[in-house]
């Protein structure tokens, strides 16, 4: 069992109570997020991929220091790197669309002086600075 934190993110002008109930139930703590470019300051910004807001959450958290595993954001043949999901959420993934958003949000979180490295061995996103899990441990 998971034993960390979970969260998931909401639209912040949505009052969906069967959504926050979901949340509750499952022990989900929750952001209100917007499609907005760029860094969310005080909410998330979705960039329309989990790990844009897995990164603007690291940041809303307080993070100075952000490390990517597994941004390869190569355009494969399956909707997903991991395969399809059952034909009812079967949504694809853009990651021509994902890579054009991820430049304003690494120009905003260099500019509040956060510190973000891709540490993804093959990797499509190329607006962080690249370096090995070997090469950040050793600092």
């Amino acid at each position: 069992m998971f034993r960390g934190e979970r969260w998931t993110q909401r639209q912040s002008d949505h009052k969906d109570v069967d959504e926050i109930a979901c949340a509750d139930k499952f022990g989900l703590a929750w952001k209100p997020g917007r499609h907005l470019p760029g860094l969310g300051r005080d909410c998330l910004h979705y960039g329309n991929n989990s790990g844009y807001q897995a990164i603007n959450l690291a940041y809303l958290l307080g993070a100075q220091r952000i490390v990517l595993l597994g941004y390869d954001m190569h355009a494969t043949d399956k909707r997903h790197f991991f395969g399809d999901h059952p034909n009812h959420l079967a949504v694809g993934s853009d990651y021509a669309d994902w890579l054009q958003r991820f430049p304003q949000l690494a120009a905003d979180l260099k500019s509040e002086g956060v510190e973000v490295i891709n540490c993804t061995r093959s990797t499509a996103l190329k607006c962080f600075p690249q370096s090995t899990m070997d090469e950040i441990s050793a600092v």
